[in-house]
């Protein structure tokens, strides 16, 4: 009588780690963001809208050699990693949002950590506005539109 009681607890033992197992599987890593830029005020004809999605955790992960002291050297600045860029020039002024499409690749992963939208408008070469609070899109968001909303630039 103890020897099936034993198995069925080694069973249960066994099999009780795999309850958190994710079998969820993994999204298409082609994915579409489609959005809107909005300002406090009218953008001019000639103002050009630069959109950017910026995975910043892969140019800040730690290298596994990072722990090790070194004498005289330091690390350069983390750059970070572009996955996908939209720019429009206005044709004419605009109290509306604007529009923008950004096709680009990212695994669940990556999503999952989440990725930043940057959004900056410039006129005459100037920047008049960006968005400064952090806007990021995660795997839950992805799906759905994403209406940034951009602020004057300090002068």
């Amino acid at each position: 009588m103890k020897l099936p009681a034993l198995l069925i607890a080694i069973a249960l033992l066994i099999f009780a780690g795999c309850g958190h197992l994710d079998v969820t599987p993994e999204g298409d890593p082609n994915r579409v963001l489609n959005g809107t830029v909005s300002a406090p005020y009218a953008l001019p004809a000639g103002a050009e809208v630069h959109v950017r999605l910026i995975d910043q955790a892969a140019a800040t992960a730690p290298s596994p050699m990072s722990d090790l002291p070194v004498a005289g050297l330091a690390q350069p600045p983390p750059i970070d990693r572009i996955i996908a860029e939209h720019v429009q020039t206005l044709s004419a002024g605009s109290a509306e949002p604007v529009p923008f499409r950004l096709e680009y690749r990212a695994d669940d992963a990556t999503l999952r950590r989440g990725l930043n939208i940057e959004v900056r408008v410039s006129h005459e070469g100037k920047l008049r506005f960006r968005n400064l609070r952090a806007h990021v899109l995660t795997l839950g968001s992805s799906p759905y539109r994403q209406d940034v909303v951009v602020e004057p630039v300090g002068r």
